[in-house]
C-alpha cells in the first residue's frame, strides 16, 4: 500500500471507530507508526479528525432521532435501544458538554456524543470538546507507541 492509502484508510476506519459501528484503530496506528513512513504530527492529525468527524456524525445522528421519531411516539423504544436514558443521556444532562471530553473512550464515547446531538447541546462546544478528546486520545497513544519496549534483563 502507498502512503496515501495508508493514511486514507486510518481516515476511514477512525471514522468508524467513532461512529457506532464498533471497532478501533489502535493496530493500524501502531503499524503505521512503527513502519516509519509517516510522522508522529501526520497520523495524530489524520486519526484525530477522522475521530472527531465520526463523533460529529454520531451528534447528527442524536438529532435525527430526535426529530425524527418525535411525532411517531418511538422515543421510549429507541431510547431503551441504546441505553440513552439510562447512562448517556442523564450524564450529558446532568455535565453538560464537559461530559464529552470522554467521548474517547470506548463504548461509552458514542453514546456520550449520540445523547448530547439528541439534547441539543451547541453544536461548536460539543464539537470542540470532542476535538479536544480525539486528540488528547491519539497524542497519548502515538506518545506510548514511540516510547521503548522495556527489555528483560539476561542472567
Amino acid at each position: 500500500m502507498d502512503t496515501t492509502t495508508e493514511l486514507a484508510s486510518l481516515f476511514v476506519g477512525s471514522l468508524l471507530a467513532s461512529t457506532l459501528v464498533p471497532g478501533g484503530v489502535e493496530a493500524m496506528l501502531y503499524y503505521l507508526y512503527q513502519s516509519g513512513q509517516h510522522g508522529f504530527s501526520s497520523l495524530l492529525v489524520v486519526a484525530t479528525f477522522g475521530n472527531t468527524l465520526g463523533g460529529i456524525i454520531t451528534y447528527f445522528m442524536g438529532i435525527i432521532l430526535r426529530r425524527g421519531l418525535a411525532g411517531f411516539g418511538w422515543h421510549q423504544r429507541i431510547r431503551r435501544l441504546f441505553k440513552l436514558e439510562d447512562k448517556a443521556l442523564s450524564r450529558v444532562k446532568k455535565w453538560g458538554i464537559p461530559v464529552l471530553f470522554f467521548s474517547w473512550m470506548p463504548i461509552i464515547g458514542d453514546p456520550l456524543c449520540l445523547a448530547a446531538g439528541y439534547l441539543r447541546l451547541s453544536f461548536w462546544l460539543s464539537a470542540a470538546m470532542i476535538f479536544i478528546s480525539k486528540f488528547v486520545r491519539y497524542a497519548a497513544l502515538l506518545w506510548v507507541f514511540s516510547q521503548p519496549w522495556p527489555t528483560v534483563p539476561s542472567s
